[in-house]
């Protein structure tokens, strides 16, 4: 017993370390693409909506993973899905940074978007698989990786640019993360996979997913509304440094850019370490109403100053308020429906990722339209209707 107990958390070891590692690859490369988006704007001379086209690929893929994790994922063997989704979409960036004209760039972002998406369900879920009821420590440490990610992402992409241009980030990180796909699958080979809390407890597997009764639950509808009106968050992660560079590009350089962007990534490190720390002490859903009214009051507080220290010390405030509240969002999602956590947190993943195409759209045209500092507070207040909608509507699951 204690030999298989051994084996058991070697590959429960194996498992989680490399769901980490692709989080961290799969923020690292969403981190790069906000500090490189004005040098892509460049280099394909395109307006501001124009290049809102490549966020919104990006969502269109994600919202297609989304559709896929909903009605597919939690019948599938995740270890293996996590593999292939690893490979996929490290293969996407390496792409990404090889596209030669605008058209292909589009279409890689759409697979990135598609592959990332998917990657990102997967290593949440399967960690909320492997840990069961511990699901909300473990996935706020994964999610703990992604900030690490996120923050590391702009200066490696501000490095990358300063010795081979905007490409070569990209192609890395693409390669970097194909051949860990690869080290897993042979890692898997040798020790085998571990098994999950649900075949541990000695529960049946899934054998249909009640899509019904997971549609019926209102809480799953406003937690989904909220998502929505919170994705203005996910699209400053890229598009921040785009408006900074309009605000005025002599201040706002690649280089300041990816340090303000670091900065916000490091608030959301600690934003993150912190929910880890006091899963068990703090209601996730009150964390969640705390954030987005704090942070819809910063962040319309900061749209009045174009002073960089301002920024700098605003965007790490913002991520020390804000940074965890997608990983809160998951885990609550998840305890809806432990069973099915792929597909509960897909079914709020698509109206975040609808989100995120409304904000780059409309905002985008606004920006072409000389209007970009005023769309900017349609953030502001997304955030802070967030807030009533999580306060007054939503009800969570008396979970902690």
């Amino acid at each position: 017993m204690s030999s298989i107990n051994d084996i058991q958390k070697k590959r429960l070891t194996i498992a989680t370390a490399f769901a980490f590692v692709f989080m961290a690859g799969y923020a690292l490369s969403a981190g790069m693409l906000g500090t490189l988006l004005p040098r892509i704007i460049e280099h394909f001379d395109l307006s501001v909506s124009a290049a809102s086209t490549v966020n919104i690929a990006n969502e269109i893929g994600n919202t297609s993973a989304m559709l896929f994790a909903l009605f597919v994922v939690d019948r599938l063997d995740k270890h293996g899905l996590l593999m292939f989704m690893g490979l996929c979409f490290g293969a996407a960036n390496l792409a990404f940074g090889l596209s030669p004209a605008f058209g292909l760039l589009l279409a890689t972002r759409l697979i990135i978007g598609f592959s990332g998406g998917l990657l990102d369900n997967v290593c949440a879920t399967y960690v909320s698989d492997l840990y069961g009821e511990r699901r909300a420590r473990f996935v706020s440490i994964l999610h703990t990786l992604f900030a690490i990610g996120n923050m590391v992402g702009p200066q490696f992409s501000a490095l990358c640019y300063s010795i081979g241009g905007w490409r070569l980030s990209f192609m890395v990180s693409g390669l970097a993360l194909m051949l860990a796909a690869v080290l897993f699958f042979l890692l898997t080979r040798t020790v085998g996979k571990p098994r999950t809390s649900v075949e541990q407890e000695g529960r049946a597997e899934k054998a249909r997913i009640p899509y019904l009764t997971i549609i019926k639950r209102k809480n799953l509808w406003w937690l989904g509304l909220g998502s929505f009106l919170m994705a203005g968050e996910t699209y400053l992660t890229v598009a921040l440094p785009t408006y900074l560079d309009h605000v005025d590009g002599t201040v706002f350089t690649t280089g300041y850019c990816a340090t303000i962007m670091s900065a916000y990534s490091l608030g959301m490190l600690i934003s993150r370490m912190g929910l880890a720390a006091l899963s068990e002490r703090l209601s996730t859903a009150t964390y969640v109403r705390l954030a987005s009214l704090l942070g819809g009051l910063l962040f319309g507080f900061m749209l009045f100053t174009s002073d960089p220290m301002l920024w700098l010390a605003g965007m790490f405030l913002f991520g020390v308020i804000s940074g965890a509240s997608y990983t809160a969002r998951f885990v609550l999602s998840c305890q809806e429906f432990p069973l099915y956590s792929s597909t509960a947190s897909a079914f709020t993943g698509i109206f975040a990722a609808l989100g995120n195409i409304s904000f780059n759209a409309v905002i985008g045209g606004l920006a072409d339209a000389g209007h970009y500092t005023g769309a900017m507070y349609m953030v502001a207040g997304a955030l802070l209707i967030a807030f009533l909608i999580m306060s007054l509507l939503y009800r969570a699951p008396d979970l902690g």
